[in-house]
This record gives structure tokens, sequence and C-alpha cells, in this order.
């Protein structure tokens, strides 16, 4: 599914901004963030729409003309999947606010083979990570995207210098409150738990994932996870400038969440076995590879 269309003035995300505010976090984030989120659901066996997940727009420029963008729906890939499957859904339902007030609820397929194919994965299986070809209309819908440059490339990660301590902070769905009459995206704080050159072991596969130390919530999945560094973000210095908010990935969900209350037989106390407080990030460098993947250049044609 091929996207041409030509976008004008402020559905960008303006992410210079910002007076030098002490170290990072001390400044509140851009509440543009929200408006790059949809809520994601999908339908039980009842038939009716549960909360299943967070999705995120991102676009990529036309280098041909600047004001002419792809724009695609980001997501984990595992919140398209049929419940406890690694199997697609034949469709899910994004929610979007409108501008005039309240939301809206839109019927969107999902196709993952054959010519009309709309879901776009990476060739490494286990990154989890899946976009779709996707713009809502620009005149109903109050949401904006992400440019490409906001994601954090490889090289980007070296010359931000990019460590454990760094400032992250995500947006998403809260499925205990999605909102009864828009989407309200919760914010949560944290720092770069590990980084590391190894691939990490997440539900019997080694993949390539950040560590952060934030709570993540289920619906959190697929939420676009943001490095934010202050003016502490070079080593043992303290730079003048404004934050810098880069794209670090997508959340892939909580590391070793919690598990079914245990008894134990000594003393016949049930324990609840709660999140080790450590949530897993798929690196942003996934994300441009999918991106910028020759199949996907080919499709819009840049």
């Amino acid at each position: 599914m091929q996207i041409n269309n030509f976008i004008r003035n402020s559905i960008i995300i303006i992410f210079t901004i910002f007076m030098l505010g002490g170290i990072a976090m001390a400044t509140p984030i851009p509440s543009e963030v929200k408006s790059v989120v949809a809520f994601i659901f999908i339908k039980n066996e009842e038939g009716k729409l549960i909360a299943n997940g967070t999705g995120f727009f991102i676009g990529v420029k036309n280098p041909s003309n600047p004001d002419s963008f792809s724009v695609y729906l980001v997501t984990a890939k595992h919140v398209l999947y049929k419940p406890n499957t690694t199997d697609f859904l034949d469709m899910v339902f994004v929610r979007l606010n409108k501008k005039e007030g309240g939301s809206q609820i839109g019927v969107v397929p999902i196709i993952a083979e054959g010519k009309k194919r709309n879901v776009f994965t990476h060739s490494d299986s286990s990154v989890d990570i899946a976009i779709i070809p996707f713009l809502p209309n620009q005149e109903k819908f109050d949401f904006k995207f992400l440019p490409e440059d906001m994601i954090t490339t490889k090289e980007a990660f070296k010359e931000l210098k990019i460590r454990e301590g760094s400032d992250v902070f995500f947006t998403g769905l809260f499925t205990p409150y999605t909102g009864s009459e828009r989407n309200y995206p919760i914010v949560r704080f944290g720092r770069v738990a590990l980084v590391t050159d190894e691939k990490i072991e997440w539900q019997g596969k080694l993949m390539d994932l950040y560590l952060i130390e934030a709570g993540s919530y289920g619906g959190n999945s697929g939420s676009p996870v943001f490095f934010y560094l202050g003016s502490d973000r070079e080593p043992g210095s303290i730079v003048i400038g404004s934050p810098i908010l880069k794209l670090a990935g997508v959340m892939q969900g909580t590391f070793l969440d919690a598990h079914e209350i245990k008894v134990f037989e000594t003393k016949k106390v049930p324990i609840a076995v709660s999140s080790m407080g450590i949530a897993a990030v798929v690196p942003g460098y996934k994300l441009h590879e999918i991106l910028f993947s020759d199949e996907l250049k080919e499709k819009r044609g840049f």
C-alpha cells in the first residue's frame, strides 16, 4: 500500500525546544509528544473491543519534495497477533482523537502476505516491530508524526554518548484507564539500565534490546520510547543548551513480568511475584532498518 501525500505546515513535531533547565527531566516533556500516539484495540471472543497496545506515527521525507512524507503507524509486532499465538489478526481497531473533540475508532486490515500486503516487519524475525502505511485524515484528527531524523541510529547513539543512567520516558496506553471520550496517553519516566553489544534473552530468544529502569504496563507495548538528554549528557561535564529529544525505540514490554501467585508449602502463604521494574525496548535503529529496507523504498518510490 503506497501512501503519496503532500503535508503542509504543522503536523511534524518540533523537537528542538525548551530553555536550559538544570539536569535532564528537570523540565516537563513537550506535550506534543503525546499526539503521535494512537490506541490499538482488538475484538475478544465475545466480539467486544478491548485495549491491546499502543501505536505511534512516523514520517519518511521525500528527498525530492521536503513537504511530502510517507507516514506509517508503528507498533510492537505482538500487538497485532491473535492472543497467545504468533499469527497475525485479520484486523485491528485504531482509536484517534478528533480535532472537534471526542475520538473515533477505525478498522485497519492486517494483510501480512501477498500483493496487497500492508504489514512490514524486520528480516530478523526476533525484532518485535511492525509498521503499516497509514495516514489519518489530517483535517479531522488531532495527531502528529515523528520525523525520521528523530530515530536514534547506531551512529547517533555513539555521538550522543548514551549510557546507563541516561534519562528516558515513554508514552502510551494505560489499560486501566483508556479514557471514555478521548485517548489519554500515560507518560512514564526512567533511566537506561543496560546497554550491551550482546543479545539479551527474551522469552527464549536472543534479541537486540535496550533495558530501561521504568515500569511498563500491558498496554504500553508498541509505545514510542524517547531518550531525553539534558545538560549532564556529557560525562563529567555540563553542556550549555537545550535538552535533546530522540526516539530510543519501541516498547516491547516488561522484563520478567509478574507470574501467577505461588504458594510456599512451609507457610501456605500466597505471594505475588512482581515485575522486576525493568522494561525491554527494541532499539530505534531496527525501526530505521525496516523503514529504509529495499522493499519499502521501492514501494514509496524514494
